[in-house]
């Protein structure tokens, strides 16, 4: 799912994402800093750039209005306009990274196993794949048929999460009210699909593209596995 108008205002409406834990997740599973790092889902490039302490690092994501902003924020990194189901890249990387639940866009098993696969491709030898993707708990709570507002000083989101026909899966409705220059707001609607599945599927798929999973664990804990938390994480190594 590409963002669009949404776009402009990503970094207001994420600003208290915590960026520097999933730098943290990746640095705790690197043995240098001297590595070649695809980030996969990299909107505007807020994690992208603090992974540069890592190594060389690609970002690559389905909106060219998000990269447009990634761009101007770091120009010397290689920025791609892709779909992760179907990467064509010009190299190999040491680890890449799925975060910010990125793959829970990728709604049926036989895609994920297809991205799972072209990932393989461009790992180097044991390569790592470090992705998160939200619970079913989340999913069966948090994202049940609920509503949100987020207010900042000139934009106003209204959130509703409302519980798909598939399982485990929710349909983001957001409509945006956004401060014009001459004070009054405009209204633009965006309408996201997301689903997620249990973290045995998404083992057997990393084992049928010839994956090892080498953890799980859970809401940035490495040490710790909850099924009742929000977002699952995966290392797995080519």
């Amino acid at each position: 799912m590409a963002y669009n108008r949404m776009s402009n205002y990503y970094d207001l409406l994420t600003d208290d994402q915590p960026y520097d834990k999933w730098k943290e997740i990746v640095g705790h599973f690197l043995k240098s800093s001297d590595n070649e790092i695809l980030d996969i889902g990299c909107g505007t490039g807020r994690l992208t750039t603090k992974l540069l302490d890592f190594g060389n690092v690609s970002g690559l994501d389905l909106s060219a209005e998000m990269l447009e902003i990634a761009e101007s924020r770091n120009p010397n990194i290689d920025w791609y306009c892709q779909d992760m189901r179907d990467l064509d890249l010009p190299k190999n990387y040491d680890v890449i990274t799925i975060f910010c639940d990125s793959l829970n866009y990728v709604t049926d098993p036989e895609d994920v196993l297809q991205v799972f696969n072209y990932i393989n491709n461009y790992l180097n030898k044991d390569g790592l794949l470090i992705f998160d993707v939200h619970s079913i708990h989340k999913m069966n709570h948090q994202f049940n048929n609920c509503n949100y507002i987020d207010e900042s000083e000139h934009l106003t989101l209204t959130w509703q999460a409302i519980a798909g026909e598939e399982p485990n899966s929710v349909y983001h409705q957001m409509s945006f009210f956004a401060e014009r220059e001459d004070g009054l707001y405009e209204r633009f609607d965006e309408e996201h699909y997301q689903i997620t599945f249990e973290i045995p599927l998404y083992k057997q798929l990393l084992e049928f593209a010839g994956f090892e999973v080498k953890n799980v664990f859970t809401d940035f804990n490495i040490d710790d596995y909850n099924e009742d938390g929000d977002r699952h994480f995966i290392v797995a190594q080519k």
